[in-house]
């Protein structure tokens, strides 16, 4: 089964309970307390939060662990790159050397997508920077 199917029988679980037994039929490590907030989180109504809000236009909320959950394009003032260390916000340029000899020029983005510390869990994009975690 794919994401894309297993995502919409997730949506259709009628209770935190069968969704965890969905996720362990398909290898999902999901605890009792995940699942009822996983569940929650997709049969909520109503208004978004002003902290909903903030995540939704690129911002970030903390697991239980204090680990913050980052959406795709968050940048955080303790960006590191992954390839030479550097801390800073400002884009900059690195040579890759591919496996064939050749040198490749990349940028990287100060994005999480390119910080050591990015980390993506059970589908959940997770900094593990100490000076993000509450």
């Amino acid at each position: 089964m794919d994401q894309k199917e297993l995502f919409e029988k997730a949506k259709a679980a009628a209770s935190a309970q069968e969704l965890l037994t969905l996720a362990k039929e398909n290898g999902v490590e999901l605890t009792e307390e995940e699942a009822a907030d996983y569940f929650a989180q997709m049969h909520k109504s109503g208004e978004l939060s002003d902290e909903e809000l903030d995540h939704v236009a690129g911002g970030g909320c903390h697991k239980k662990d204090g680990r913050l959950i980052v959406t795709m394009f968050y940048s955080c003032s303790g960006f590191t790159c992954m390839y030479c260390g550097k801390q800073s916000m400002e884009e900059h340029r690195h040579a890759i050397n591919l496996p064939s000899g050749q040198f490749n020029r990349i940028t990287v983005t100060p994005m999480c997508n390119y910080c050591k510390y990015f980390k993506t869990e059970r589908g959940l994009r997770v900094c593990n920077n100490p000076i993000n975690c509450k």
